[in-house]
């Protein structure tokens, strides 16, 4: 392979300044710099990233640690990540826990071992493990930033809906349209921005003069098949109820599911709307009514301020928290 010795002899210049072309190049004259850069093209030459590493102790590489990617919310927010990362010249690896939180602790451990320059991460649900994990990494002094979830008693970086105004305004619709009898398919209540959507809701039907119902409420995961499950429970129960909101779209896909089987018109028979936006909910019949999140700024935002951090050899403490969007379709209907 061709190495920067054998560049600086054809360029006439000691191997310093090629070094210099490459990784400090506003110390480089222009003319040289382009002499240089035009050997080093012709003969294929490429910086080594292994002696890069070493010399600045960063690898340009970033972990995005994802709960779920089989769920369509995350595809935006990895864009977002990878459009940022990319601009800035650095790599994004992608990993998967589904879940599990032994394996979220064991892809932390390894991206740290492989020195990882720092990591974006989803999935946590806030209780002690998590907490320990966080404050683990955080001692480390690797930079970290949570994406669309947080742990209030830890002062980390995180990118975040405002998640109590989502359900806020979500409850607040249906109330409009004259519902006032809204049962809810709640994501897991461990999990803290479910429960501000539970306040969200709660405050909503407090600032319109609707008692609470604690029996409407259904919880369960983020999945399809929850969200069918929780809703023939709810249905099993009550019959009552003219309106559901669901905390996520996959839930109110399994919502739709349920109807459908059990000849409940979509939405004569019954309201529906959730939080989210996957691509999909515009392509359910009907078209699924839902607080849009801003999935790609999301991404985006959480790698410029953890890149950012990185250059700067700082930990970062930015807390951004962005406005969902109602997005009207035809799954909700006036009652009164």
């Amino acid at each position: 392979m061709v190495n920067i010795y054998e560049i600086a002899k054809k360029a006439g210049v000691s191997h310093m300044t090629v070094s210099r072309a490459f990784n400090n190049p506003e110390l480089v004259s222009e003319k040289t710099r382009n002499k240089i850069m035009k050997i080093a093209n012709e003969s294929g030459y490429r910086p080594s990233q292994v002696a890069r590493s070493m010399r600045t102790k960063k690898t340009n590489y970033i972990g995005l640690i994802l709960p779920d990617i089989i769920n369509p919310f995350f595809p935006e927010i990895v864009r977002g990540v990878d459009d940022y990362a990319r601009k800035d010249k650095y790599n994004v690896i992608l990993a998967n826990t589904d879940n599990d939180y032994e394996v979220q602790a064991s892809l932390v451990e390894m991206f740290l071992s492989r020195g990882i320059d720092g990591i974006i991460l989803s999935g946590i649900a806030g209780g002690k493990k998590d907490t320990e994990l966080l404050n683990n990494i955080i001692k480390k002094g690797i930079p970290t930033v949570l994406i669309d979830r947080y742990i209030p008693d830890v002062n980390s970086s995180y990118v975040i809906t405002d998640n109590f105004r989502a359900a806020y305004d979500a409850t607040n619709y249906l109330v409009g349209l004259g519902h006032e009898r809204i049962g809810v398919i709640s994501s897991p209540q461990k999990i803290k921005i479910f429960q501000d959507r539970l306040r969200g809701y709660k405050a909503a039907l407090n600032d319109n003069d609707i008692v609470f119902r604690d029996e409407y409420i259904f919880e369960g995961d983020e999945s399809i098949s929850s969200g069918y499950k929780t809703a023939k429970n709810l249905f099993t129960k009550y019959d009552d109820f003219t309106a559901i909101f669901a905390m996520c779209d996959f839930m109110a896909f399994g919502i739709y599911k349920y109807c459908r089987e059990n000849n409940i018109i979509i939405p004569d028979d019954l309201s529906v709307i959730s939080i989210d936006n996957i691509y999909t909910s515009a392509f359910l019949t009907p078209p699924l009514t839902t607080m849009s999140q801003k999935k790609y700024e999301m991404g985006y935002s959480a790698a410029k301020i953890l890149i950012e951090s990185i250059k700067k050899n700082k930990i970062p403490d930015t807390q951004l928290v962005l406005k969902a969007k109602l997005i009207e379709r035809q799954s909700c209907k006036k009652v009164k």
